[in-house]
């Protein structure tokens, strides 16, 4: 544990060069490793509660401690994150974050969505930029059934201006095995979802 005014400053140039230099395409794993040390001495972890980080000393915020904390504690509640929720509620949780890189990690079937997974998270990709340019920084799940085609519908809704995804998952013993989208353009949805504002996967299908 860092105590020190020289080893908070130390700690915090550290940080500030890992963060400087942080590559999403990394060995997540390695880096990790590479970097818990570091984390150990920063971070707080009371018993049985969420790890905080050791950023002030005197009254002074050392800001890149901080954010060098949050982001290892968030790459390595991602990479382990099967400890606590199933593959479902994984890749739930990751499309609400739109977070494509890591759902690769946990969703890497050649084919998804009758396309080359290369295709499909090129597809992704450009639907969370759409909803991002329209303001949303996340999605909140809202669950329906479409009543045409017996399928559970999973409408994830951005958090700005009511855009969303509606997803279908091929599910077996809470593994998701593929995604699609329902074929039928009048699928009911929940009273309150506009759906002029659905984005789209399947460029084959038109808007409403």
């Amino acid at each position: 544990m860092i105590k020190t005014k020289g080893e908070f400053e130390k700690a915090n140039i550290i940080c500030q060069s890992i963060i400087e230099n942080y590559d999403i395409f990394s060995d997540m794993p390695l880096w990790l490793d590479e970097h818990k040390s570091l984390f150990n001495q920063i971070n707080i972890q009371p018993k049985g509660l969420p790890g905080i980080a050791n950023s002030n000393y005197e009254g002074i915020r050392y800001e890149y401690i901080s954010k060098f904390h949050r982001l290892y504690s968030k790459v390595k509640y991602e990479y382990n994150i099967l400890n606590e929720k199933t593959h479902l509620d994984t890749i739930i949780h990751l499309i609400e974050q739109m977070n494509s890189l890591m759902l690769g990690h946990y969703l890497d079937n050649d084919t998804i969505m009758n396309n080359e997974n290369p295709t499909f998270y090129y597809l992704l990709g450009m639907a969370f930029d759409e909803l991002q340019y329209r303001g949303n920084n996340r999605l909140d799940l809202v669950k329906s059934h479409c009543e045409s085609c017996n399928q559970n519908q999973f409408l994830f809704v951005g958090n700005n201006d009511g855009s969303y995804l509606q997803l279908q998952f091929k599910v077996e013993n809470d593994i998701v095995l593929d995604v699609n989208e329902c074929e039928f353009l009048k699928c009911l949805v929940p009273s309150h979802i506009d759906t002029e504002k659905q984005v789209f996967l399947n460029t084959e299908l038109p808007p409403f």
